[in-house]
């Protein structure tokens, strides 16, 4: 993928992961805030929302391990482990390091949210406060999969499968894939901002992008459940703040009541419209990020 894609008053950033290079745009000024992206997407996930923060925050927006233009290393052992959250999240730990950023907050949709509620956990001394978008925990997703969220959640069993299968499939025409994704999960009649599409279709493009989400859905299957599950019964000690869309992946449940059990101090809000909610609901999102993290 070609480009670095640089949101208006940001930097463009190569930084040191965990033995990868993470692609990232840094800017603003005032508390650390990390921005993490979600599946099936890249950083611009935040254009509409990551601006409006300069004057609050040092804001640090990557790609993560896989996609866009961060490295997407090989996983060829069996485990998966090369994009488990444990990984993903030591990258950015790494990252921040780098930039001389010990301690900070971090925001994650999706996929992002996943390695910013492990970096929490395993890295308590490092993040703040902590924000997740319209997930919750990993386990609890595959724990709780009956029928309706089997069909719901067809994604998560797909991209798992071994062998290269769903790589074969999305490999087809993985623009077309990826458009039916979003227009799919998000709320009726929304579309997406031309930039931000494209960015997506661009990086779909490249087999190892590819590779790399089901790597990560892989470890989701494997070693990320493995990990939630040995901290069931840990809660997160950072305050958290979860935000989902009433016709999102939590359509018709409260993520709050489901973010408990997790979490020491937890708050947050339904939004109108799907699981895109950066892109979606970027001005409520503005909103609850400068109350919660205090920029």
């Amino acid at each position: 993928m070609t480009g670095s894609r640089i949101i208006p008053g940001f930097e463009h950033h190569r930084l040191p992961g965990d033995g990868v290079e993470i692609d990232a745009l840094v800017g603003g000024s005032g508390p650390p805030l990390l921005l993490l992206h979600g599946w099936p997407q890249t950083r611009m996930c935040w254009a509409a929302v990551a601006p409006a923060l300069l004057e609050s925050f040092t804001l640090v927006v990557p790609d993560l391990r896989g996609y866009g233009r961060s490295d997407k290393p090989a996983s060829g052992d069996g485990t998966h482990a090369a994009y488990s959250k444990r990984a993903m999240a030591l990258d950015q730990i790494r990252a921040m390091r780098a930039l001389g950023l010990e301690r900070f907050a971090v925001a994650g949709h999706d996929r992002g949210a996943r390695v910013a509620y492990r970096l929490a956990l395993d890295h308590p001394d490092a993040v703040t406060r902590l924000a997740c978008l319209d997930v919750v925990p990993t386990a609890d997703v595959w724990s709780g999969m009956g029928p309706e969220e089997a069909v719901k959640m067809w994604h998560w069993p797909m991209l798992a499968q071994p062998g290269g299968l769903p790589e074969k499939l999305i490999g087809v025409d993985p623009g077309w894939f990826v458009r039916y994704i979003l227009a799919h999960q998000s709320g009726e009649g929304f579309e997406f901002p031309a930039e931000n599409l494209a960015d997506y279709v661009a990086a779909a493009d490249d087999p190892a992008t590819v590779h790399g989400w089901c790597e990560d859905y892989r470890a989701g299957w494997t070693v990320d459940r493995d990990s939630d599950e040995a901290d069931r019964g840990r809660r997160i000690a950072a305050p958290l703040l979860v935000l989902w869309g009433e016709s999102g992946s939590l359509k018709g449940k409260d993520a709050v009541a489901l973010w408990k059990p997790w979490s020491e101090n937890v708050e947050g809000e339904r939004l109108p419209g799907g699981h895109f909610v950066p892109e979606e609901q970027p001005e409520k999102v503005i909103r609850h990020f400068r109350r919660f993290f205090g920029g």
